[in-house]
């Protein structure tokens, strides 16, 4: 194998070449950057039609354009502003124009002088940045690339697009190392959406055609609860477990647990800077405003807060009032591990108004991070210790991508739903699938909408159409939004099969899970836990579908356990071995909803009920539904078991057999119950046992 070389030293003994720790690290991270835009075009793209890569110019300098002469074969793209003078490296030989040549060198640009700040820049050769530098827009052709200097900080402020066809390495050798591209003069009022073309007017970082992209900050633990309750006016923060790589001046949110009664339960964010960090104990630079009390659940559930880490030394940055975001179509695999994308996701002023401001809205096609119809090109891609804060729009976007991992990635403070890819257009058009999508140990929080009284069906991750998707160990909490929404969603006409196993809700503003669907295929829910939401633990429709819910625990959130909305489709939806518990904060465990449509069977099975304040579960009357069919079996109640409203029309059945019991009873709405029999013989309640994690993983 090939491997380019980096700049060497003089002559030294016994004929061998004494190469510095710098340049050697500098030679490592130039030859990752050769390998990766020596790879051949797998797929090519015409520069015509809606969905193309763009060969637009980059916006219009305001000094004079600069650029590196290509040696021969070079692309001739015509968003390449040519420097009047030819480099002297396009005559150079093979050999020479592989060597990595320094940004601050003058000898390698036209005119013999680095560019001034507000040029447009196009790289063609390979370059290292070895200082800061501000352009006016940047292009690095197929046949270039820029590293950033692996053992020195380096920021690339441009006030234009930055276009990667070539590669582009943001790589610290070391965590103390900062590599950051800035966008500081981002104007979203001119911003238009779109699919795969490039435009100009919409600043961000492109990555097109056989574009590669390396963001590879230094590890950091994303993520670590704290090992007990935390009080108002604490300094500091025992962790359950060590992080790695926290350092002096990292930025923290502690995650808000309190109960849902307490006005503003779901916004009571802690954010703080490490001043220290010593074993699993973190000083912090002053005393948190808030308690963060460690959660009880039952189950084998004990949780103190999450406390993010929202530090990474690699950054894509817009500003606060000029967001940009990352835009990308490239057929190589991305490689985004430990970096912090922030202030991306521009928004719109939206023709309605709501308290006399204008509503903004999202801009189509531009959010944090966008893999953009890309099929199976993107599989093995793995996006791992990635923030994504402070953003206007969705965070992590796979469109139409397959095969991409998502892995203890953390989205905070994002507007609409964090976790996400396009959906249908209407309610009879299906959502494009997006296969294989796998969210390991990731992070929704603080998700908000514009105005949040319209945020129905807001959500940190939105579980849609495709097969073999998985959400493992994440969390989703302080999810903002209006009726119906939540933390996890299976939404209408986005049928996809996930694998959901050992994810927890809490403190959002509404619901823990929200269904609503009309399934083809079966489902299954696996250690589920929902505590201190507003709503439902789990709110489940919309009219026919099945679901298994299985050692799930529910614990005071503020309308109760369960809404029953769905019947069963074709095997009918089950609750088995549930531990609800009310903890005083509704009056009842599960409650039916609004049936619609004549079903199936539902199944609440092996169940505990606890805390409540009327009784375990409520048969409800509501305008326009169908009456009931549910099965109560082998459950245990700790009062009330069934409260029946009186205005409830004639249910098609409702059968009841308490736990330890041998025979099932029908329900009437008068008169006494009826002995009847269940297909399901009499078995023991199952008390879940969960283990969640304490940490995001490390790979």
């Amino acid at each position: 194998m090939r491997h380019a070389r980096g700049p060497q030293s003089g002559p030294a003994d016994n004929g061998s070449a004494k190469v510095s720790r710098r340049k050697l690290l500098i030679g490592l991270a130039i030859g990752t950057a050769l390998a990766a835009v020596g790879v051949e075009e797998v797929v090519r793209r015409s520069g015509s039609g809606p969905d193309a890569p763009s060969a637009a110019k980059p916006p219009p300098p305001t000094e004079a354009s600069h650029s590196h002469g290509a040696s021969p074969g070079a692309s001739d793209s015509p968003s390449a502003s040519a420097s009047p003078t030819e480099s002297a490296a396009a005559s150079a030989s093979p050999a020479e124009t592989v060597r990595p040549r320094s940004w601050s060198d003058p000898a390698g640009w036209s005119g013999g002088a680095a560019p001034r700040p507000g040029a447009a820049v196009r790289i063609t050769d390979h370059v290292l940045l070895d200082g800061d530098v501000t352009v006016g827009s940047l292009l690095v052709e197929p046949s270039g690339s820029l590293t950033f200097a692996p053992d020195r900080p380096v920021s690339l402020t441009s006030h234009g697009n930055v276009e990667v066809r070539g590669a582009l390495t943001l790589a610290p050798s070391n965590a103390a190392t900062v590599h950051a591209v800035r966008f500081p003069a981002v104007d979203e009022g001119r911003f238009q959406g779109g699919g795969m073309a490039l435009v100009e007017s919409d600043t961000g970082l492109w990555v097109t055609g056989s574009g590669r992209l390396r963001l590879a900050g230094a590890q950091r633990t994303a993520w670590v609860r704290a090992a007990g309750p935390l009080k108002a006016g604490d300094t500091s923060i025992r962790l359950a477990a060590a992080p790695a790589g926290w350092q002096v001046g990292d930025e923290l949110a502690v995650t808000p647990t309190g109960t849902p009664d307490a006005e503003g339960f779901s916004e009571r964010y802690d954010h703080r800077t490490v001043t220290a960090v010593n074993g699993s104990t973190v000083s912090l630079d002053g005393p948190l405003k808030y308690a963060h009390p460690k959660v009880t659940t039952g189950g084998g559930v004990s949780v103190g807060a999450e406390v993010l880490n929202l530090t990474r030394n690699v950054r894509v940055e817009g500003t606060e009032k000029g967001r940009a975001h990352v835009h990308i179509t490239s057929n190589q695999r991305a490689d985004v591990r430990y970096a912090a994308l922030r202030w991306m996701g521009p928004r719109s002023a939206g023709k309605e108004k709501w308290a006399g401001k204008p509503v903004t809205e999202p801009v189509l096609g531009r959010y944090g991070l966008h893999f953009h119809m890309l099929g199976d090109t993107t599989r093995g891609t793995v996006v791992e210790g990635v923030v994504v804060r402070d953003t206007g729009s969705h965070a992590f976007v796979p469109h139409n991508c397959h095969g991409i991992t998502f892995r203890s990635c953390i989205a905070h403070q994002t507007w609409e739903d964090a976790y996400w890819w396009d959906g249908p257009l209407d309610t009879r058009t299906p959502q494009g699938p997006s296969n294989d999508i796998t969210y390991d140990a990731c992070v929704a929080s603080r998700t908000q909408f514009d105005p949040n009284p319209r945020g129905y069906r807001l959500t940190g991750f939105s579980l849609g159409a495709g097969k073999g998707g998985v959400a493992r160990d994440c969390v989703a909490v302080g999810v903002q939004g209006a009726n119906g929404a939540s933390g996890y969603e299976w939404p209408e006409t986005s049928e996809g099969v996930w694998t959901f196993e050992r994810c927890l809700a809490h403190n959002n503003l509404e619901n823990g899970i929200f269904v609503w669907l009309n399934a083809e295929f079966h489902h299954t829910v696996g250690q589920f836990v929902a505590y201190h939401n507003g709503g439902w633990g789990i709110e489940h429709g919309a009219y026919l579908n099945d679901f298994d819910y299985s050692g799930t625990v529910l614990y005071g959130n503020a309308a109760g356990g369960v809404a029953i909305h769905a019947l069963g489709r074709d095997k009918g939806t089950v609750f088995d071995g549930l531990l609800i518990d009310a903890a005083g904060q509704s009056d009842y465990a599960v409650s039916t909803a609004l049936h619609q449509l004549p079903g199936e069977t539902v199944q609440v099975t092996r169940s505990k009920f606890t805390g409540y304040r009327k009784a375990g579960v409520a048969l409800r009357a509501v305008d326009g539904g169908a009456p009931e069919d549910i099965a109560i079996l082998d459950c245990e109640f700790s009062g009330t078991e069934l409260w029946i409203d009186p205005k409830l029309p004639t249910p098609k059945r409702v059968v009841l057999r308490r736990a330890g019991a041998d025979q099932a009873q029908e329900i009437h709405l008068s008169g006494a119950p009826t002995p009847t029999t269940s297909a399901v013989p009499p078995r023991a309640v199952v008390t879940p046992r969960i283990a969640l994690r304490d940490a995001a993983p490390l790979s």
